[in-house]
């Protein structure tokens, strides 16, 4: 069960036949049509019953199996020379004999050995990402184990002084942190080994320290939440520059203008805005990417549909913005998208309200009810395959 979600660093070559053995796809009776043809009948002498993983011998006074209707049950081996499985709901036992009741086709209800999996054949490609279905799968070939590629592992730190842990008490002047559980739990989900420090208070030599002790560590990634923008206690640009490399710094995306990025000892670094909106959009165009590509999946970039626009709304700036809505899909199958509330980086409540991104590239100024738009749907992060 620990290799759900997980991505396979080697293909999977099936080391049996599913089935193993020639078996009943249902509760009925085998018999031989051939010789029920050959006697021109409808009516053959019961032999002794198969069961689920019995595996014996079937032994006769009264003659051979092929000439016999022996009862199995789903799954149960088939005796040998039979070519065909009646159902029980096409039949009627009278006495020591099966009358059947209806036309029988040779190769009826038989699951063969090798029909569903034949030995030796590829069954589950490198990089495929394990999904539940994917578990039985591996559990019918009697697999108990699976080489996967380890989960990268990311470090993440909230910064800033006026953040209190949600159930403490919070005084003026202060607010919830509202970030933590939120990327904590959404890396997780995309696949990432998380470890949540300590959050940073905006102090220039504690967090120049910090880096320099995070650069000597073994992360794939190290996020950071807050202090990347223009204020009097935003140090952590300064400290990415002197510790590490900054690659760039600000984006002409809208919410998640401040994003940082850059290289920190052996990990890459992202500095992801503090306000809650911006966290988690540069979380959702950035750094889910990277995972994707950390995993070498061929799915590289996040998930697009085309939806019908329900409402006007205007853009009054050349950015890329990504606006908050919620896309539904009608029973005639045509995917419609309204927009969630205020669009202010700081008001979670739309996000949370929100099932998707509605992606307004930089030229689009206003878009009109019935446009069809692109979409980027959230329940993409719960796993990391198509």
């Amino acid at each position: 069960c620990d290799a759900n979600g997980r991505v396979i660093s080697a293909p999977i070559i099936a080391p049996i036949n599913v089935p193993e053995f020639d078996c009943s796809r249902m509760d009925g009776y085998a018999i031989n049509l051939d010789y029920l043809n050959d006697i021109k009948a409808s009516c053959l002498k019961l032999g002794a019953a198969i069961y689920a993983g019995e595996y014996e011998s079937i032994h006769s006074e009264v003659g051979a199996v092929e000439s016999l209707a022996t009862p199995v049950m789903t799954g149960s081996l088939l005796p040998q020379g039979t070519n065909a499985v009646v159902m029980k709901e096409h039949a009627t036992v009278e006495g020591d004999e099966l009358k059947i009741n209806q036309q029988v086709l040779k190769r009826q209800n038989i699951r063969y050995a090798g029909s569903d999996i034949k030995q030796g054949q590829s069954v589950l490609r490198l990089h495929h990402v394990l999904s539940v279905a994917d578990l039985g799968l591996l559990s019918s070939l009697g697999l108990a184990q699976v080489d996967v590629y380890r989960k990268p592992k990311v470090a993440l730190v909230m910064t800033g002084d006026e953040l209190v842990t949600p159930g403490k008490p919070c005084k003026k002047g202060q607010v919830f942190d509202s970030n933590s559980l939120m990327l904590t739990k959404l890396l997780q989900q995309i696949g990432c080994e998380v470890k949540v420090l300590k959050t940073w208070v905006d102090d220039q030599v504690l967090i120049d320290n910090q880096f320099k002790l995070l650069k000597s560590d073994c992360f794939d990634l190290v996020i950071s939440v807050g202090g990347v923008s223009m204020g009097d206690k935003d140090w952590l640009p300064l400290a990415l520059q002197s510790n590490g490399e900054v690659l760039f710094h600000k984006t002409h995306i809208k919410p998640g203008f401040p994003l940082l990025f850059g290289k920190l000892g052996s990990a890459l670094y992202f500095g992801l805005p503090g306000n809650p909106v911006s966290a988690f959009t540069t979380l959702f165009q950035f750094v889910y990417p990277v995972i994707l590509c950390l995993n070498k999946l061929d799915k590289q970039t996040p998930l697009i549909w085309r939806a019908e626009l329900l409402q006007d709304f205007s853009k009054k700036h050349l950015k890329r913005e990504f606006v908050r809505g919620r896309y539904n899909i009608t029973s005639e199958g045509k995917v419609e998208v309204s927009l969630c509330g205020g669009q202010q980086s700081s008001r979670v409540k739309s996000l949370a309200e929100a099932n998707c991104f509605v992606v307004l590239n930089e030229s689009q100024q206003d878009v009109k009810q019935g446009e069809r738009v692109s979409i980027q749907p959230f329940n993409q992060l719960s796993y990391l395959g198509d």
